[in-house]
Formats: structure tokens, C-alpha cells, sequence
């Protein structure tokens, strides 16, 4: 299956279906800002396999403070993408099984993190935020000759130097305020990716680096005008979902409960010494997903981070 980036970025794209009349220029403006930054050299984070796990997770409910502890931003911009799900699990619910009109459906959402002090605000931003997270989502819902929709809204959220979401969520869209609601139950589909940013800081997670074939590559350049495909990055979360299901029983009190994740921090090394007498940047100690009853966690590691 196509990457929706690439797809998005060979103009397979479209006006969401809730833009107001009035507001479609702006809607323009905002989405030729954004898609420049999608031509950008950033990373490319496909999580299929988070959001698998999400939605197989049989949980009803999620809390942005509980169940993501940490939505620190792993880089200053990035872009992460999955299919949409075929069955939700739910104890509580039973199972959903998605109409086969969406079974090809993709999500995909554009990622920025922002140092508060490099954003203009027009309200005070709640006490400790660190970071202003901005994501923009775009919805492929699969259809044969229907282009993805998007950008549907820009979402943020503020977050403290402990990765931690502040306050409540808001939302900005292009639809003049007719379907507040519904814009709003869109949020839930960043779910995926704040997942996926959780564990990118848990020392058991790993990623790697997925280069696109060189056959695959020329015969995209040959229907694109030249323009190269994206490599990607997908993340190992198996070492994860094993420690959650032997030592967390996931399967019977659902990720919440088995998620005992120490919260990351980040050290402050740009004064003094430094770290090592000689790095004098931010370093990232990562949280880490503790094992069975003895207490038992992985060994920490530090991480740098550049601002």
C-alpha cells in the first residue's frame, strides 16, 4: 500500500467536507503552509503496529494524562501514519467491526513540538507547560478515487518538561463553528500517535529505519515528475507489549493498569561543565516500563536531544 505522504505530497489532496464557504481561502493558505512543510526532510514514522495494539487493547476509555504519560515531542517536527482499524475491541462495548468501505482507510498526522518561549500566545499557557505540541490530521477513509481529506484542524496541547498534557486540548478549524462536535470527536484520532510517543521514550522500544526499494523508488519518480518517495521508520514495540502482557496482565486489566511507565525527564546540561565535561545541550533521560513484582526495571539510559 502507497504511503498517504507520498500521496499527499503527489497533490492527492483534498478540501474536508465541513470547510465553510466563507473560510475556504484561509483553508488554502493553511494547507499550502503545511504541505511545505511536509516536502521537508523529517521523520517518517509508520505505526501500524501501535495502533493495533490501541485498538486491540479493549478498552473503552482513554485519558490523555493517564494512559500518555509522556507527549514530550522525540523530534522538533515529524509525521506518523497507520491504517484505519478493522475491529475496535472493547470490554465494555464488545467488538466493531469497521464497514468495508474504510478497510483501505489511512490516518496520518503532521507532528510539531515548539518550545513555549518560541510561541506567541494570546492567553497565558497553564503553569509548567514547556513545549506547545501542534498536530495536523488528514483522513484517507479509503474510498476508490476519493483524494484524502485534510488538513481537518489544527490541534494543541500544552505539555510540561516531564512530557505530561496540561490542561485540556483545543482545537482550531475552517468549519465557521457549525459542527463544533463533530470536529472535536476528531481529536480521538490523534490517539495512535500519542501512543506512539509514549513509547518512543521507553528504553524497550526501539527504531528502525526502513529505506524504500530502488525498484519501488524509480517507478514512483517515473509517475511523480521525479519526485522521490519517503523513507520510513517503524517502531518495535514487541520487547513492550511482551513485558505488558507477562508482568502487567494487560489482557485482563487493560494498558492503563499495565503501563507502570517511570516518567522521562530531561537534564540540563547547557551550563557549567556539561555532560561528559564537553556536550553542553539538553539530555533526555527516558522513562522506562518497569517488569515483574520484584520491581525489577531496565537499566537507564541517556539520550541527547538538540534545541
Amino acid at each position: 500500500m502507497a504511503r498517504l505522504i507520498d500521496d499527499i505530497r503527489g497533490g492527492r489532496l483534498q478540501m474536508p467536507w465541513f470547510v465553510a464557504k466563507h473560510l475556504a481561502a484561509a483553508w488554502e493558505e493553511q494547507t499550502l503552509r503545511i504541505c511545505e512543510f511536509l516536502r521537508d526532510e523529517i521523520p517518517v514514522i509508520l505505526i501500524d503496529n501501535v495502533a493495533d495494539y490501541y485498538y486491540g487493547a479493549e478498552q473503552e476509555y482513554w485519558s490523555l494524562d493517564r494512559d500518555f504519560p509522556n507527549c514530550a515531542p522525540p523530534f522538533p517536527r515529524f509525521w506518523s501514519e497507520h491504517r484505519m482499524p478493522r475491529v475496535i475491541h472493547s470490554k465494555e462495548k464488545g467488538d466493531t467491526k469497521i464497514t468495508d468501505l474504510i478497510t483501505k482507510g489511512r490516518i496520518g498526522v503532521l507532528v510539531t513540538g515548539t518550545r513555549i518561549e518560541d510561541v506567541k500566545t494570546d492567553s497565558e499557557p497553564p503553569p509548567g507547560t514547556k513545549w506547545i505540541l501542534w498536530c495536523e490530521l488528514f483522513l484517507d477513509f479509503g474510498v476508490n478515487g476519493v483524494s484524502a481529506q485534510g488538513p481537518n484542524g489544527s490541534i494543541f496541547m500544552t505539555i510540561d518538561e516531564n512530557g505530561a498534557v496540561l490542561g485540556e486540548p483545543w482545537m482550531q478549524s475552517f468549519d465557521g463553528g457549525a459542527y463544533a462536535d463533530i470536529i472535536a470527536s476528531y481529536m480521538t484520532w490523534l490517539h495512535p500517535t500519542l501512543l506512539a510517543i509514549t513509547f518512543l521514550h521507553c528504553r524497550n522500544v526501539t527504531v528502525v529505519d526502513n529505506p524504500v526499494p530502488p525498484k519501488l523508488a524509480r517507478r514512483y519518480r517515473e509517475r511523480h515528475a521525479g519526485r522521490a518517495p519517503v523513507a520510513h521508520k517503524t517502531l518495535i514495540i514487541e520487547p513492550l507489549k511482551a513485558v505488558l502482557r507477562k508482568e502487567g496482565r494487560s489482557g485482563e486489566v487493560g494498558i492503563q493498569k499495565a503501563m507502570h511507565i517511570c516518567r522521562g525527564h530531561f537534564k540540563d546540561y547547557r551550563e557549567g561543565r556539561g555532560l561528559f565535561g564537553k556536550y553542553h545541550q539538553l539530555v533526555w533521560q527516558p522513562m522506562l516500563v518497569r517488569g515483574g513484582s520484584k520491581g525489577d526495571t531496565a537499566a537507564p539510559r541517556e539520550v541527547k536531544i538538540k534545541v
